[in-house]
């Protein structure tokens, strides 16, 4: 059934009237009216707006001073953004009916709509002349005031509301507001007193004026205000933090440690926030404690947050860097049972297999992060590097070169190319080899790893003598006392026949070196041949297979014929 109104079974009643208006007769039909007015309101109810404002519009043809149905087509207007032709209706009817303060209302909200703050004001000056008591009126009143900036208006407004109204949380949030605005630190913080006086129990604008405080360096008053919060609330999730956050200030490193431990246990501060000020407070703390620092918090993280892999991370990098490769190892294991994709996770137990020579987990490992990030080259270095300790040689260089064509990092790509060069060495292909370190030499001409291993490996080769000495030169002048290098410059001075000049530059690196290797008294040994210490060469070869490892494959042939082969 249609909605009715009584209004229109009165109307009903009546016949068309004829009304005269500056000496014109106009007819009316009040019963059309009526009918297209509550046929309107119905389409309207039913959520119908064309239909509603089509019945309104017919409405007003019947009767063309009807308020009510302009009301209604302004609404309607605005709603289906006509919002020119909502004005003009509204104002019309507000023309008609200067005291009905819905019309008004809606006036001043589509002037508020096209910005015209101004007129807006005029309105609800009139409307809370009439009713000075209506809160609702000054709240929207006020939030217009404060858009033009007329903050003197509205704290005249305050101060006349509260007059009528008392202490009100609403005044004093709204002076806090403007008083800030204008720049008034010190009337915001009175009033921000007021506030917290009027409701002492309420922690969090407690916690506003301990920071409007810290703001004035009034430290101490929000120190006062922190120990406050504290007692009202142990369990306030931002008072821990803030308490951290003073005692940093005036230097108690050790409080302000307390109070990072509480908030990390506090089970109403959310979990990233805790995580983001332990960052912040091992980036300033570092190198203070940390170590012992990093242990309790990661002990907190998993009495708190014993799901999260943070603190399992945070206690195997403690012990990763006490060199307890072991334990880090079984830490990182938790991290990623918590969080099975964690980049860093996988990295750092990784090289704790590298560090353990683990090395097929670390394939293992490598592989599944590669799974997960297929594009981060770095995994491809420690799977090739793994590759390469088991002597799954040809593998090795497989997945180097593919990270190698991923890497673009000068420093990473360096490295590839290093560990290529290496691998292509094993695999008797120098030619490869050379070209890698070639390409390292081109980025990076001072890089003494590439530069030692190159000069030494031309030097095997017989192969450009005079390059392989400049560049071993380069290696003992950047690093004096390396006996790697050292041994590597005289074995080319060798190869050169400068037996005199290599022998001075092994000396060296017995001198430097407490535990020289098998190759060091090796190649003395040829040197002293060389030179005719046949009795001192067979000394030397003997001390290389004793030591037993980096010998040559003539080693027991030179020691049993007292002759050098080569």
């Amino acid at each position: 059934m249609k909605i009715k109104f009584f209004i229109l079974s009165l109307l009903a009643l009546l016949v068309t009237d004829v009304f005269a208006q500056n000496d014109t007769v106009v007819p009316r039909n009040l019963p059309k009216n009526a009918e297209y007015f509550s046929k309107g309101l119905e389409a309207k109810y039913n959520e119908n707006y064309p239909l509603a404002i089509a019945n309104f519009e017919q409405a007003l043809k019947f009767f063309d001073e009807d308020d009510a149905s302009m009301y209604e087509l302004a609404a309607l207007y605005q709603q289906v953004g006509r919002n020119s032709e909502a004005l003009s209706m509204i104002q019309q009817a507000a023309d008609m009916q200067p005291d009905n303060k819905w019309y008004q209302i809606r006036l001043a909200q589509l002037h508020l709509k096209n910005s015209d703050y101004q007129t807006f004001i005029k309105i609800y000056d009139k409307l809370i002349e009439a009713e000075p008591d209506n809160l609702e009126y000054v709240e929207t009143y006020i939030d217009v005031l404060l858009r033009v900036g007329d903050f003197d208006k509205v704290l005249e407004k305050l101060d006349i509301l509260e007059q009528q109204v008392g202490k009100n949380e609403y005044i004093y949030l709204q002076k806090i507001q403007i008083f800030d605005e204008q720049g008034k630190k010190d009337k915001a913080i009175e009033e921000m007193e007021k506030l917290v006086e009027f409701m002492p129990d309420n922690t969090r604008y407690r916690a506003l004026l301990a920071e409007a405080y810290r703001k004035v360096k009034r430290d101490k008053d929000a120190y006062q205000q922190y120990l406050k919060i504290k007692e009202l609330d142990p369990e306030d999730k931002y008072v821990d933090v803030s308490l951290m956050d003073y005692y940093l200030s005036i230097g108690d490193v050790d409080k302000a440690f307390d109070e990072l431990i509480s908030a990390i246990k506090n089970k109403n501060l959310d979990f990233e926030t805790k995580s983001q000020i332990y960052d912040f407070w091992f980036e300033k703390q570092k190198n203070k404690n940390s170590s012992k620092d990093a242990e309790m918090a990661g002990n907190a993280f998993i009495e708190t947050h014993p799901d999260k892999s943070i603190g399992y991370y945070i206690l195997g990098t403690v012990h990763y860097l006490d060199r307890s490769y072991v334990k880090a190892k079984e830490y990182y294991k938790t991290a990623l049972d918590c969080d099975s994709k964690n980049y860093v996770t996988l990295y750092q137990i990784t090289l704790c297999c590298f560090d353990l020579r683990e090395y097929q987990e670390a394939i293992e490992y490598s592989e599944r992060a590669l799974s997960l990030y297929p594009e981060q080259p770095l995994f491809y270095f420690f799977n090739g590097m793994a590759c390469y300790n088991i002597k799954d040689y040809e593998k090795a260089i497989t997945v180097l070169e593919k990270g190698r064509k991923l890497s673009a990092n000068k420093e990473l790509t360096a490295n590839f190319d290093m560990s290529i060069g290496d691998t292509y060495i094993v695999l008797n292909n120098h030619k490869k080899a050379y070209e890698a370190y070639d390409r390292v030499l081109r980025s990076d001409p001072n890089n003494v790893n590439v530069l030692n291993n190159y000069a030494y490996y031309l030097s095997l080769d017989n192969q450009d003598l005079e390059r392989a000495l400049e560049m071993s030169a380069k290696t003992i002048k950047a690093e004096p006392k390396n006996a790697t290098y050292l041994d590597t410059y005289a074995w080319v001075l060798y190869k050169l026949g400068s037996y005199q000049e290599a022998k001075k530059y092994m000396d060296r690196v017995f001198k430097y070196d407490k535990n020289p290797n098998g190759t060091n008294y090796e190649h003395y040994g040829d040197i002293l041949y060389k030179m005719g210490d046949k009795k001192n060469a067979v000394k030397n070869w003997k001390k290389a297979k004793k030591v037993g490892d980096e010998v040559s494959e003539f080693l027991d042939q030179k020691i049993k014929d007292e002759k050098l082969y080569e």
